[in-house]
């Protein structure tokens, strides 16, 4: 049976089939209409504009995927190499003859209606090609605005690899966090931050490929049409926000005093505390308190709070002779009573989510104006882990280089080392205080210390913070710089002593010991005429005795409670006479550094810590433990003890004229103790202590009372 050759068929552009050979006409095949709608709303089955892009890929935030098909065949329009006179000549085919005459491109048709589509969407995408060639300008000179769909994909005849169809973003790879090597906890900026852990939720919902897009995606094509979504206007929240911070607090600027007795106290705080723990930027402090009286400028609450705050450490340290007292409490400590617990009810008004580091800044001075006058003492070591944790959520702990610099400046990565070195000191000494443990001991951290380096170094504007200069150069950020080295081992003790008891054998007491010593011969000994500083008066206002003192006195305070059980084995066993030297040593050492500082003016540790009282207990009970007449080392320096324990008074009488004899339990134990040994040591009788001890009181009880405003009667 003859068979004959079908003849070769191709679409024409007006979508009519043309044959090559043969006169016979095969029945003519339905034409594929061409969809005009964009592949993405097609894909998503929604009605389309047919605008570029269309109102959908706009609304959905996928203007980019919003593509229109063309017919097959066609070259894309940059491989055309059409001028502007092409263009023009297919602007002049697509016009309509206003005679009668038809345009051999326009008939009556449907077809051509489709054609005359195609038409104008090549127009379209060749004038977006000159446009994009010219810098944004017509063909003719004029602006045009991108309102034309994109270039359509074109499939060519001849064997090539078909491209694989795109997928959905949702279930494109994705790169999550885990695979960057910068900080991958953090979220956030500047102090605005927040830490997760690394089995968080949140980082859990991240690790999920394609969860965000997936969502998105599926809010803006079922839950927006339905106005379901929730839209957040941030700028405008954020607006409010900053317009709400630098809002006046006429509360508490009304508890504010004069400019000189603002100036007096903030001059102590900045002279003493802030050699010691680093808190403000010390330049920029001064500029915005040189701000904060000029009439014409607006005061906001946090500053104003930052200065009570200020005010509440050192006010009592301020007291001017002679000192008023009502009642049992002196008028400096009734102000500053006052201005923290002010601070403390503006606090609880604020924003735990958009804090900024004014907020931390106050934080830490509130509790350490609270230490400073001895308030509500039993929260010491819950308030301070409190902080820890609040500092660990925003991710203090943290190296801050890590992130990118537009985040966390310099001058702000450097400041979370400062607060964070603050609040690691009251965490570690708070659980030291009162026998209990300290979260640190198990955190991991890999934040580089505070440099040491001077405040006048660096500001908000700097680039690149210059390197710390050695150890052995004084700056007021050595103590926080050089109290790094010791931190493991102090963290070690901790965890050691607040563990069980039998785990803490002799010979781990011993190499703790040496340990010990080893990093207390590796501080540095400075003296303020070799301090880096080319300024007589700020030369004079640095104090690298303050520094030194509290370096060694964190790391000495670790033998007492080490040696502590092993004092009253030494009657069953010699080798403990060990101890008995190294307890008593280590608390005579630490009245010496502090009545060191006390004999210069410097009272900042002994407002800070309660050593005078703590010391004091240890000397007597060391030596107490001694038979009469014996000829050990201890006994023989027994007329140094005596010494040293009146130095513990005279610290311990100060303060309280300064302050108030608020707790007089603490003051009438030293009494007592001290009358305890002079008993044992034969100094005086019995009967003869105990007068002494009660004399020593009621003296102390009458300077307080002569001092009362307004004064009391004579009896």
């Amino acid at each position: 049976m003859p068979r004959s050759d079908p003849s070769e068929r191709s679409v024409s552009p007006g979508g009519t089939e043309a044959h090559e050979d043969g006169d016979d006409r095969a029945p003519p095949r339905k034409r594929q209409r061409v969809r005009l709608s964009c592949l993405e709303c097609r894909r998503r089955k929604l009605s389309c504009d047919r605008e570029f892009p269309c109102s959908r890929c706009l609304q959905s935030g996928t203007s980019d995927k919003c593509e229109y098909e063309t017919r097959p065949g066609l070259a894309p329009p940059n491989k055309l190499g059409l001028s502007q006179g092409a263009l023009t000549g297919l602007d002049s085919r697509l016009s309509l003859p206003s005679t009668g005459g038809e345009s051999p491109y326009f008939r009556k048709d449907g077809r051509d209606l489709d054609r005359i589509r195609r038409l104008e969407m090549e127009v379209s995408q060749l004038r977006n090609l000159l446009i994009n060639k010219h810098g944004g300008a017509s063909v003719d000179g004029s602006t045009l605005q991108d309102h034309s769909p994109p270039e359509p994909k074109h499939h060519e005849d001849d064997e090539r690899d078909k491209e694989e169809p795109e997928l959905p973003q949702f279930l494109q790879v994705q790169t999550t966090t885990a695979d960057k090597e910068e900080l991958r906890f953090f979220r956030g900026k500047e102090f605005k931050t927040r830490y997760f852990g690394p089995h968080s939720a949140f980082l859990a919902f991240q690790e999920l490929t394609g969860l965000c897009p997936f969502m998105k995606e599926t809010s803006e094509e079922w839950l927006r049409p339905h106005q379901i979504s929730r839209h957040k206007d941030r700028h405008k929240r954020a607006e409010d926000r900053d317009r709400k911070f630098r809002e006046p607090d006429l509360a508490l600027e009304a508890l504010l005093p004069s400019k000189e007795d603002a100036d007096h106290m903030v001059s102590i705080y900045l002279d003493q505390f802030e050699q010691i723990h680093r808190i403000v930027h010390i330049p920029s402090f001064r500029r915005d308190y040189a701000k904060f009286w000029d009439p014409n400028e607006t005061r906001n609450a946090a500053f104003t709070a930052l200065i009570l705050s200020i005010m509440g450490i050192a006010s009592c340290l301020a007291a001017k002779l002679p000192h008023k007292f009502e009642k049992m409490v002196s008028i400096s400590y009734a102000n500053a009573i006052k201005w923290i617990e002010a601070v403390d009810r503006w606090q609880e008004g604020q924003s735990q989510k958009h804090r900024r580091l004014i907020h931390y800044q106050i934080a830490c001075l509130i509790y350490l104006a609270k230490r400073v006058n001895t308030m509500k003492k039993k929260r010491y070591w819950k308030n301070a882990g409190a902080m820890t944790q609040d500092a660990i959520s925003v991710g203090l702990h943290r190296e801050p280089s890590h992130m990118r610099s537009d985040k966390i400046t310099p001058f702000q990565q450097e400041m979370r080392r400062r607060i964070w070195a603050t609040i690691q000191s009251y965490d570690l000494q708070a659980s030291f205080d009162h026998g209990l443990p300290s979260i640190l001991s198990s955190l991991h951290y890999d934040v580089n210390p505070p440099h040491n380096i001077d405040d006048d170094e660096f500001d908000e504007d700097t680039k690149e913070l210059p390197p710390s200069k050695p150890p052995t150069t004084y700056t007021y950020s050595s103590y926080q710089h050089l109290s790094r080295q010791s931190l493991p081992l102090r963290l070690e003790l901790s965890r050691v002593l607040t563990g069980p008891p039998e785990d803490l054998d002799y010979a781990r007491v011993v190499r703790y010991t040496d340990e010990i010593n080893r990093e207390i011969d590796a501080l540095p000994s400075w003296d303020v005429s070799d301090a880096d500083n080319e300024n007589a008066d700020d030369q004079a206002q640095k104090k690298p005795l303050l520094a030194y003192t509290l370096l060694h006195i964190q790391l000495r305070q670790y033998i007492i409670p080490l040696h502590q059980p092993f004092l009253r084995l030494r009657k069953q066993n010699s080798k403990y006479q060990y101890s008995e030297i190294i307890y008593y040593n280590a608390a005579r050492d630490m009245v010496l550094l502090n009545d060191q500082l006390f004999q210069q003016g410097i009272r900042t540790l002994n407002f800070l810590r309660e050593d005078s009282l703590t010391l004091a207990i240890n000397l007597c009970s060391v030596t107490m433990l001694q038979p009469r007449g014996s000829t050990n080392m201890i006994m023989i320096n027994s007329k140094h003890t005596v010494e040293a324990l009146e130095k513990c008074l005279a610290m311990k009488e100060d303060r309280i004229l300064r302050c108030g004899n608020n707790e007089p339990w603490g003051y009438s134990i030293m009494c007592a103790a001290f009358g305890l040994l002079e008993a044992h040591l034969g100094i005086k009788t019995p009967q003869e202590a105990k007068a002494a001890s009660a004399d020593r009181f009621v003296t102390l009880h009458y300077k307080v009372m002569a001092g009362q405003d307004p004064p009391t009667s004579t009896q």
